[in-house]
């Protein structure tokens, strides 16, 4: 065992040597699986899909119904817009017409959630 002084302190350092150099190599990692980035990220975008659900039962079904096709108080009919995931995002934050800005209420990714969502009525 060697001792280094490193600024008043002592480090005692032991040397680990092996009369087999095999048998001191470190085992090998297994491959890892190809599906595993796909399944978790399939995972993540079940838990956003839920969440987006979960907000827009709370704040939008009021609207646009459960189906996205209600109408009340002049909001559109989701499964006919046109819009793609940035166009729905800028307006649940910004708001549009009667719709209100929801800014002030989510967070960006709550509104990337349940604009993802409103994409899944058809």
């Amino acid at each position: 065992m060697r001792q280094l002084a490193l600024g008043g302190f002592f480090l005692s350092v032991a040397a680990c040597q092996s009369a087999d150099p095999i048998q001191s190599a470190p085992a090998a990692l297994p491959e890892p699986d190809p599906a595993a980035p796909a399944a978790i990220l399939g995972t993540l975008e079940t838990d956003a899909l839920a969440a987006g659900q979960a907000i827009f039962a709370e704040r939008c079904v009021v609207c646009h119904g459960p189906d996205g096709k209600l109408g009340n108080n002049g909001a559109r009919d989701l499964t006919k817009s046109n819009l793609n995931t940035n166009g729905r995002v800028y307006i649940v934050t910004k708001g549009m017409g009667k719709m209100p800005a929801f800014k002030d209420s989510l967070t960006e990714e709550e509104i990337e959630q349940v604009a993802a969502y409103s994409l899944t009525l058809r």
